[in-house]
């Protein structure tokens, strides 16, 4: 099971990520991942890197990240890489993620572009206008990978989805290439956050192995959640899973909140 191997890993620090609000660290990871010793790479974050926020506890970051995947179990999807909590990481207690594998004959799956410059098929989530006036759109592929994050996204109450948050490529490497969405610890508030460039799909039906699921979470959010999120966030998953099941169709972009999160890209 890949938690397990995970959780039980040698992890050694290779360096820092550049360019990360908080601190992300790449690592080797050695142990057993199926086939006998074997080594792989991953991503830790420390909870003592965690920025401080306005609108999410300190020092929960990592711990979402880790319900994140859960989730994503538990709604029969892979494009939440597996993801683990350490208590004694290398830097001390943090979230630990496998390391996605990029492909480079999958295209970026979000682009900003002229709106005559938007690709075949892909669907248009948001518009609006450079500082020069210029017309621009967010478009995304319509990928049914990207469907299944976005309805993710949706229960998750991710408030964070940007286009760089979702990597063309795969976390197992004897897998096909398919869509994988990180950076998932701004997720699970319980007031209305959801900001995301995957708009496009509003309105279209939520898969069917998806709903059964959200049937079953809005029934009763599974203990595995219980760790990593309080008993009010555990209620308003239940309540954002029981209306998507309810209506079956990806949620419509709010017209009083911010919804689309900065930079888009």
């Amino acid at each position: 099971m890949i938690e397990s191997a995970l959780a039980q890993a040698q992890v050694t620090v290779l360096g820092q990520v550049p360019g990360a609000s908080n601190e992300v660290f790449l690592c080797l990871l050695e142990g057993d991942f199926g086939s006998g010793p074997t080594m792989r790479r991953g991503i830790y974050k420390p909870v003592r890197g965690e920025r401080p926020l306005r609108d999410f506890p300190a020092g929960s970051l990592a711990r979402r990240e880790v319900a994140a995947f859960r989730l994503a179990r538990l709604l029969g999807i892979d494009e939440v890489p597996p993801t683990v909590f350490l208590d004694d990481g290398p830097l001390g207690p943090g979230s630990l993620q496998a390391y996605v594998l990029s492909d480079s004959d999958y295209e970026l799956p979000v682009t900003v572009c002229p709106p005559s410059e938007v690709p075949d098929g892909w669907l248009v989530a948001a518009a609006g206008e450079t500082e020069t006036g210029e017309q621009v759109v967010i478009a995304h592929s319509p990928d049914d990978g990207l469907l299944r994050l976005a309805v993710f996204d949706a229960v998750a109450n991710n408030a964070d989805r940007k286009g760089s948050h979702i990597l063309p490529g795969t976390w197992d490497p004897h897998a096909a290439s398919r869509f994988c969405g990180i950076d998932n610890g701004l997720s699970f508030h319980t007031q209305p956050k959801l900001r995301t460039v995957l708009w496009g799909f509003s309105g279209v039906t939520v898969p069917d192995s998806m709903r059964s699921a959200l049937d079953s979470i809005a029934g009763s959010v599974p203990d595995v959640l219980a760790e990593y999120l309080t008993p009010d966030e555990r209620g308003a998953l239940a309540l954002r899973a029981g209306m998507l099941a309810q209506h079956g169709t990806v949620p419509f972009m709010p017209q009083d909140q911010l919804a689309i999160p900065w930079p888009p890209i």
